[in-house]
């Protein structure tokens, strides 16, 4: 699957994405995420913020090993209505472990991406990768998502 120019740009230069996953028997979940795009996977860490259960344990980590299918919504709200704008990635959802080879380079991209992460221990924490199926878009592509 192939980003438009607009829709990259958007995704990379958005600080903050909407993952929606729905567990087996269909009941959806959304969060907001931090994320990076590597070669066309969105990576997001299972991060070292406080959370009621452990990072392996969490609602989407359950719903992903039940049903891979998730989407990722990056918008922007504006009272311009005219100057809205998103994009839905739709894609197959997994869980990357630390020891894998191909853990560091999201890793690297999330740190430069985020400063926040500079102080978290990334190299030994899962991530959830998305192997991108299909983008859509609307609106203005060109301002930054909130």
């Amino acid at each position: 699957m192939q980003l438009s120019e607009a829709q990259r740009r958007y995704v990379e230069t958005a600080r903050v994405g909407r993952l929606a996953t729905a567990d087996g028997d269909g009941r959806p979940h959304a969060v907001p995420i931090c994320y990076t795009l590597v070669d066309e996977q969105i990576y997001t860490p299972l991060d070292e913020k406080p959370q009621s259960v452990e990072a392996t344990e969490l609602r989407r980590v359950q719903n992903i090993r039940e049903n891979p299918r998730v989407t990722l919504v990056v918008d922007h709200y504006t009272e311009q209505w005219d100057n809205l704008g998103w994009v839905q990635l739709r894609g197959t959802a997994d869980i990357l472990s630390a020891n894998e080879p191909t853990h560091d380079e999201p890793v690297s991209a999330l740190r430069a991406k985020y400063d926040q992460y500079a102080s978290h221990e990334l190299e030994h924490r899962p991530l959830i990768r998305i192997e991108l199926g299909s983008a859509r878009s609307w609106g203005r592509l060109d301002r930054p998502a909130d």
